[in-house]
């Protein structure tokens, strides 16, 4: 059995935003996810998971061929990845929660049955690779053992959240060494679906906000109005710019991650994401 829960292995993974907004801002955030430390509970000796943000709530270790999940707002044990099944075997997948990035599976995806199990050469190893499938609902998974899914370091990435239309993997690093997966050429996928040269239209700093940052415009002049929206598209804030620059204040959002608009003239010149921490 090859171990995935290795300190020298970085996931990145492509998550796909379509949030609810007007204009459309679909865009995409790749998070980078890496396991290190140890916690005990219950005896327990347990991984501690990171991404973009930080340390997130999500605690792993694994034992004979599988990965068990605990959140640390949330003790009970679930198992994440089993990779002893076979053929015929059933997974379930309801109620899952995710490390990646904030949500949960809400029971979209429950029960998928494997329907092959074989052996390939996949990031420098041969590997035993499980598919699953859900017939009526046209659900399929793919695990990679040592790897975990096609779609990330969680399996079925798919949040349905009103803000995320999926997760994939694009990129499995060992020891510095980069795979990729699902047809990607890098492993940074970060884009907000603006144009090259307006990214300079606005500059937020510091970011993360943790008092008070500067939105700060390439020009007077060059926009006039500021939309806040959070992460699942509901917009927060409207700022009317007066000048080169608005400030934004940590206290008049909780923390989290968001991101802002710059408009000119009714059009998009800007989308960007900040923290708020």
């Amino acid at each position: 059995y090859l171990p995935m829960l290795e300190e020298d292995h970085t996931w990145s993974v492509d998550v796909y935003f379509d949030p609810f907004v007007d204009p459309p801002v679909a865009y995409t955030i790749t998070q980078q996810i890496t396991v290190s430390g140890e916690v005990v509970v219950d005896g327990k000796t347990y991984k501690r998971v990171f991404n973009n943000d930080g340390e997130t709530s999500c605690l792993v270790r694994e034992e004979n061929g599988i990965v068990y999940q605990i959140d640390t707002l949330n003790s009970d044990e679930i198992i994440k990845y089993d990779f002893t099944l076979e053929v015929g075997n059933v997974f379930d997948f309801s109620g899952f929660f995710y490390c990646t990035y904030y949500g949960e599976n809400n029971g979209i995806v429950g029960e998928l049955e494997v329907i092959n199990v074989n052996t390939q050469f996949i990031a420098g190893e041969d590997r035993k690779v499980i598919e699953f499938e859900q017939g009526g609902a046209f659900v399929s998974e793919i695990w990679m053992e040592g790897i975990g899914s096609i779609r990330g370091f969680d399996p079925i990435g798919q949040m349905w959240d009103v803000s995320n239309d999926g997760t994939l993997l694009v990129c499995f690093d060992i020891n510095g060494t980069n795979y990729f997966f699902n047809n990607a050429t890098s492993c940074d996928n970060t884009t907000f679906g603006i144009d090259d040269n307006k990214k300079t239209a606005a500059v937020l700093f510091p970011n993360p906000v943790t008092n008070t940052s500067i939105l700060q415009f390439s020009s007077e002049g060059i926009a006039d109005s500021v939309k806040i929206f959070a992460v699942g598209g509901r917009m927060v804030k409207e700022l009317s710019v007066t000048s080169d620059y608005v400030l934004i204040n940590a206290m008049d959002y909780h923390s989290g991650l968001y991101f802002y608009q710059v408009y000119s003239e009714g059009k998009v010149l800007k989308t960007e994401k900040f923290i708020v921490r």
